[in-house]
């Protein structure tokens, strides 16, 4: 008894302690063996049955990665598989699976969890309780899932019930959130800002003089730069604007500085994650069950943002009678997510990157002395004149992110219940009947709250902006399953039908006025602006079949068909045939290879298959549940009479995407395993792709319509080996590598654009191009006499009837040309290391990504030519000035606004090295952990997103799909913690 009271108390001490716990990670599972059983589309497959391309990582692939959504973890991990991430804690990835599955509908890939299609967000579950991620990236694999896997398939399993006997898996971790990369380097220091802007209206009265006829605007162009600073209106320096600057251009060496506000250190702050999960697995013979408990509080390092989960698990496998057996998995979670990403100029990160380092984050008097409310707390400035002798603000008056994000919210709260329920009955040996039911309820509340006391919010009285969202999906199969041997021949045979349905209802409200400041009880406020409702409902039926035979496991076939039905499409145009066939040949067991001993194994494969996409995109990110209705929204122009406008005309034509996919590839294994290596070809057609379709000129751009325009296409290699470089009993050293090339190629487009393609963006969508081909002016150079930025210009000589390309200063007459530069990478992957020595293990993983180009979007904005005050790049002394006129970069003044327009001379190499993760972890002597009532105790630190090698200081290329740098986006998350791992 009192061992027993021992154990429970190291538990609960341990659980609520202030220290981290982080699982060793492992590199990729080192498992080999052909024998090895994989997660695939509706069971479980042994390594060498597969005739596919299906990848997993394992509980403890998975294992010390720190993450509110395991998906962002896993970048470089697996071949074919791209991640894009956000900083923002519990946030949902990117995932791409051998490149791009269409252009207009996701090409996000399907998940599916316990075997039941998910529709949620995978932050609701925590990584300690994942047992397996399968990834399936051919048609063999993934046709089962028919109009839903063209994208891809990820399966993840959770943990059950195995090892006879109580199991207790205790993990406790806490570290610290940190800014993974510097940002862009601007100006810190107000001398350095007043002398460059000072110096940015001199060169404009310099080149403006240059131009016949023009007069002068001041006396001197040094006259022209103080008359510019003045109007600044906030002067840090205890010495007048007009006498800031000397006529030599040098700031006045006598001026003090009376106060300065850091915005960076006060938004960004390294902030504490802590994570603690128990798991208890309880098996006996008829009955065995698996049940966690998980807590995460994953601060972010912008303040007030984060995330925070509580969740329950309960996995069980009870067979009723010999041949009855019933699986449940049944969850519920719990989540806040606190957001610090937003648009305009209130975005922290743009904000703290674009405002000047003289604006001050604190409300000061006339004699720059900080200023406190009656509470003593510190009161924000605004830039509203309420600061310094009445000064305003130039730059995004109003705002103040440090204020603001203290005192508004931006909050989403999730409840969460996952039930799975399966009963499998054998009716006669071999021949199994299994019905599966699923059921999904998510409820979640938005909030938003805008203060009282400042920003653009207090000049309403203060805003309450609240929606809620129920969501529930019900999943239904029949399963009835056929297995036979005879002699060397072996068949399983898969009868199913599946039906899914969704439905979502939602509302949300938005009112002014409050009256007590800090409530936000919707009846605080006083005012309604806003009141909507919506909601959709979605179905999709299938009926499939699947056989698998193998002859003397050395011959593998399998053949795989589905009918779907979507309520996406018109009833003529609803239902899709899918299939895909795979055929496999373990040559290591043939008779001329049975004696080596170099090859242990070595199988050929190849499949084919076609899948469908019903997942079409109105905008971009919300889903179109009514392809082929009318849409119509319901407007009120300010009589209170409702009125109809079309915003989308259906298409009773519309139909599928189809994806056509071929693999062919090589598994095999040398060295009595020490080396294995798996390589695949992939092609991928992609046909009746879906876009908008142009409509009449006298639609004016008020509605959108829909068709199967085009065709694309993928083609590619991946491959992976891993290589035991030691293995000894003390001493055990393994490397791994991963490599993904594609090409994305539009095939087909309408024969309207066929020649001129399409523009999308800043892409042009052209036949031989592909998705992501940027469509620019071309830069030219700088004229070196007046630093105008050049471009080309093509255009039909009068003369010679021909085109010529010349070259021009006049932005909006240079010419966009396709660039043939792509934001496609060549190549990406992963690679890493794993070395143990007796008790002590050390990993080290990275990602990488080499090839394409970016848009560095961001870095142009901060070579702008506004007069408001704000900050520039500090490569601002590589543009033309006249005392350097054969400067790389053009001109920035504060008049001509297309200096830096969208060009070729913002495209950049988005080549990256990323060092994802490390782990350090001591196994402690069993004695040492008998002794506090463990059978296991292990000690790590870990570490994740900690370097990153890049082509410029602040460009961060993991985060954007396209390559287009965001302003406004979340930068990426690094987090080191210590922690513990304790088994009972």
């Amino acid at each position: 008894m009192r061992k027993k009271q021992c154990k429970l108390g190291v538990l609960a001490v341990l659980l609520f302690a202030e220290y981290g716990f982080a699982q060793s990670k492992d590199s990729l599972s080192k498992e080999t063996s052909i024998k090895e059983v994989v997660v695939v589309a509706f069971g479980k497959q042994k390594k060498e049955e597969i005739t596919g391309s299906v990848q997993s990582l394992k509980a403890k692939d998975l294992s010390n990665l720190q993450n509110g959504n395991i998906l962002q973890g896993i970048g470089g991990k697996v071949a074919g598989v791209q991640v894009i991430s956000s900083g923002q804690p519990g946030s949902q990835p990117t995932i791409r699976m051998r490149g791009i599955g269409s252009i207009n509908a996701s090409s996000d890939p399907l998940i599916v969890l316990d075997g039941i299609p998910y529709s949620g967000n995978l932050n609701s579950i925590a990584a300690s309780d994942i047992e397996s991620i399968s990834f399936l990236e051919d048609a063999s694999s993934n046709a089962l899932y028919g109009s839903r896997g063209a994208n891809g398939v990820i399966i993840v399993n959770t943990k059950r019930g195995k090892t006879k006997g109580l199991h207790i898996e205790a993990d406790v971790r806490t570290g610290v959130n940190f800014r993974s990369i510097e940002d862009y380097s601007v100006y810190t220091s107000p001398q350095d800002y007043y002398t460059a802007y000072y110096n940015r209206a001199r060169i404009g009265e310099v080149a403006r003089l240059q131009q016949p006829g023009a007069i002068p605007s001041a006396a001197s162009p040094h006259a022209a730069g103080l008359a510019a600073l003045s109007k600044l209106g906030y002067n840090v320096y205890n010495t007048p604007f007009n006498q800031l600057i000397t006529k030599d251009g040098q700031f006045n060496p006598d001026a003090q500085l009376l106060y300065q506000d850091n915005w960076k250190k006060l938004l960004f702050k390294p902030a504490l994650r802590r994570e603690a999960t128990v798991g208890i697995s309880a098996n006996g013979d008829q009955v065995k069950s698996y049940t966690s408990l998980n807590y995460l509080d994953d601060k972010g390092y912008l303040i007030s943002s984060g995330f925070e989960r509580f969740g329950i698990r309960s996995n069980l496998d009870y067979s009723i009678t010999s041949k009855l057996k019933l699986t449940t998995a049944l969850s519920y979670t719990y989540s806040k997510q606190d957001f610090g990403e937003s648009g305009g100029f209130s975005n922290p990160f743009q904000f703290a990157r674009n405002i000047s380092p003289f604006y001050p984050v604190f409300l000061r008097d006339n004699n720059y002395q900080q200023l406190y409310d009656t509470n003593g707390n510190a009161l924000y400035d605004y830039g509203d004149g309420q600061g310094p002798n009445g000064a305003t603000r130039s730059y995004a008056v109003f705002e103040n992110p440090v204020g603001n994000l203290q005192k508004d919210k931006s909050q989403t709260t999730s409840n969460i219940t996952n039930i799975n329920l399966g009963l499998n009955y054998e009716i006669i040996k071999g021949l199994d009947f299994t019905y599966n039911f699923g059921a999904y309820l998510e409820n979640v509340t938005n909030l938003q709250f805008g203060n009282t006391e400042g920003g653009t919010s207090s000049s309403v009285g203060g805003t309450i902006s609240k929606g809620s969202i129920f969501k529930y999906t019900l999943n239904h199969q029949q399963l009835l399953t056929y297995q036979k041997k005879l002699g060397n021949h072996s068949f399983n045979i898969l009868v199913g039908h599946e039906l899914n349905k969704i439905k979502n209802e939602g509302f949300s409200g938005s009112k002014q006025q409050l009256l007590l400041p800090n409530s936000l009880s919707f009846d605080n406020a006083v005012k309604i602006t806003d009141l909507s409702g919506n909601g959709y409902e979605y179905a999709v039926e299938g009926y499939f079949s699947r056989l698998l035979y193998n002859y003397d496991s050395k011959y593998f076939f399998n053949a795989n068909v589905r009918r779907d039905g979507s309520s996406v499409f018109s009833p003529e145009s609803r239902w899709g045939n899918f299939y895909g066939l795979g055929v496999a040949w373990n040559v290591a067991k043939e008779n001329f290879l049975k004696d080596n001993t170099l090859i242990n194994s070595l199988k050929l494969k190849a499949s084919y298959g076609q899948q469908g996409n019903d997942n079409i995109l109105l905008d971009g990110t919300n889903r179109d549940y009514y392809a082929y209705q009318d849409i119509y929204g319901i407007n009120n122009f300010g009589d209170d009479k409702p009125v109809l406008s079309l915003k989308k005309q259906g298409n009773k034509d519309l139909k599928w995407e189809t994806s056509k996919n071929l693999n062919a590839g090589v598994e095999i294994s040398l060295l009595k395993n020490r080396i294995t290596l798996n390589a695949d070809y992939f092609e991928r057609k992609v046909s009746d792709m879906i876009y908008t379709l142009p409509l009449p000129p006298s639609n004016a751009g008020s509605y959108v319509k829909y068709g199967n325009i085009g065709d694309m296409t993928n083609r590619g290699v991946q491959a992976n080996i891993n290589v035991d470089v030691l293995r000894t009993d003390d001493f055990q050293w393994n490397i791994y590598a991963n490599a993904t090339h594609y090409k994305n190629t539009i095939t087909r487009l309408p024969a309207e654009q066929r020649n001129t393609g399409l523009v999308s963006g800043l892409f042009i969508l052209a036949e031989g191009g592909d998705r992501y081909t940027y469509y620019l002016k071309e830069f030219a150079g700088v004229n070196p006499n007046n630093g105008d930025a050049l471009w080309y210009r093509t255009a039909i000589n009068p003369t010679t009837q021909k085109e010529e390309k010349t070259i021009t200063n006049n932005y909006k007459e240079a010419t966009d040309y396709n660039t043939g530069k792509s934001a496609i990478p060549k190549v990406y992957g992963g690679f890493g290391t794993d070395v143990t020595y007796k008790r002590l293990n050390l990993s080290v993983n990275f990602a990488y990504q080499f090839g394409g180009y970016g848009y560095d979007d961001i870095y142009r904005s901060l070579f702008h030519s506004d007069t408001y005050a704000s900050n520039y790049s500090t490569d601002l002394d590589k543009t033309w000035t006249p005392e350097n006129p054969s400067a790389a970069l053009p001109r920035v003044d504060l008049t001509s606004t297309n200096q830096n327009g969208n060009s070729t001379l913002y495209l950049i190499k988005s080549d990256y090295i990323s060092l994802q993760d490390v782990t350090l972890s001591y196994q402690l002597p069993d004695d040492f952990a008998g002794q506090a009532g463990l059978s296991g105790l292990k000690v790590y630190l870990t570490g994740n997103n900690l370097y990153l090698w890049s082509k410029r200081k602040g460009y961060d290329p993991r985060t954007s799909l396209t390559g287009v740098s965001d302003s406004y986006k979340y930068s990426t998350l690094s987090s080191v913690s210590l922690g513990f791992k304790l088994t009972f």
